[in-house]
């Protein structure tokens, strides 16, 4: 699966960032929830307080944002981690169900290609 893939990523950049002088702030956004959705299935992925990141084959209700998309551009983006290997005009819907989600997509988009 490819999140599962990016999640020692992830833990390696917000754990070297909670360590640090931003550590109390960046802490405060933490745990996030975000649930992937597409014709295919929902899976999320769940960053803890402590910076672990974990991909889970279900969608719980407890979101911070959630991507509803197709399979097959979810699979680009993510493959190729830039926006361009999709067809133009072809969005995922990215629904914010908390502050703290909305201020974590709007720093982290750009590390999903979004």
């Amino acid at each position: 699966m490819l999140l599962q893939q990016i999640c020692p990523e992830i833990e390696a950049q917000l754990k070297q960032h909670l360590r640090g002088f931003a550590g109390p702030i960046v802490g405060t956004y933490l745990p996030q929830s975000w649930v992937f959705e597409t014709e295919m299935g929902c899976c999320t992925l769940f960053v803890d307080g402590e910076g672990n990141a974990r991909v889970y084959l279900d969608a719980g209700s407890d979101r911070d944002v959630t991507v509803q998309w197709k399979q097959e551009s979810l699979t680009a983006l993510l493959e190729s981690r830039n926006l361009r290997s999709v067809q133009p005009g072809d969005y995922p819907n990215i629904i914010v169900h908390s502050n703290k989600g909305r201020t974590a997509f709007n720093i982290l988009r750009k590390r999903f290609g979004l």
